[in-house]
């Protein structure tokens, strides 16, 4: 898929620009991820209402993927390992304390899962956390456009967001999910659930992946 899709370097949702093989790459990822064992797990932040992250963004930012590790790991009765993209923290020993805390929270729960590993990584040599950078992408800009639909955002991005949110059946890319065993958008502070409506994912396979030709005439190119 990477060789296919004329984009060179590492895979960030950033460099979805100008191109046809750069939507479809996005396309491809999601359809892919839908259809294999792996599973999509996000939380949506309302900034507004989560008073925390109007004190300390950086503590706020850590204690909402606490919560969506808790989330996304309870169920799998099983020992985890956390690869996270790097990011310049405050503390330097950050992986550890996130690693102690979602422990603590796993604990609390009826389940044997365990986080045993927790580092934060070079995204240009992880293949996975590159895939997740391009749909959390996409799904951060489709809530822009939601909240927006004037935003200023590139062609291509929009019609990215577009047909993904086709693939997973629905008509936007902003809603949160039914819990399911491919794809989930959990809304966080718990008043944003259902803003604007919470979708079953129903994927549909058949959205098409996009020519140069239909990608000039779609952006005036």
């Amino acid at each position: 898929m990477y060789k296919n899709s004329g984009v060179r370097g590492e895979i960030k949702w950033e460099k979805v620009r100008k191109s046809a093989g750069q939507i479809n790459l996005c396309l491809n990822i999601l359809k892919y991820l839908l259809s294999s064992p792996c599973t999509f797990h996000a939380i949506a932040v309302s900034k507004a209402p989560y008073n925390k992250w109007h004190k300390d963004e950086e503590n706020a930012f850590f204690t909402t993927y606490n919560l969506l590790l808790r989330q996304s790991s309870k169920g799998l009765h099983a020992n985890c390992k956390v690869y996270i993209d790097q990011k310049s923290t405050k503390y330097p020993k950050q992986d550890e304390v996130m690693q102690i805390i979602t422990n603590h929270m796993l604990a609390k729960l009826p389940t044997s899962s365990k986080i045993e590993h927790v580092n934060m990584e070079n995204s240009k040599l992880h293949w996975g956390l590159q895939a997740v950078d391009i749909i959390t992408g996409a799904v951060n800009s489709g809530y822009h456009l939601y909240f927006n639909p004037q935003a200023q955002m590139q062609d291509a991005k929009k019609i990215a967001i577009s047909r993904m949110a086709a693939i997973l059946g629905w008509d936007q890319l902003a809603y949160d999910t039914m819990p399911n065993d491919m794809f989930n958008i959990w809304h966080f502070p718990v008043q944003t659930t259902a803003i604007p409506a919470t979708r079953a994912i129903i994927p549909n396979y058949t959205v098409p992946l996009l020519t140069r030709e239909e990608f000039e005439q779609l952006t005036g190119t």
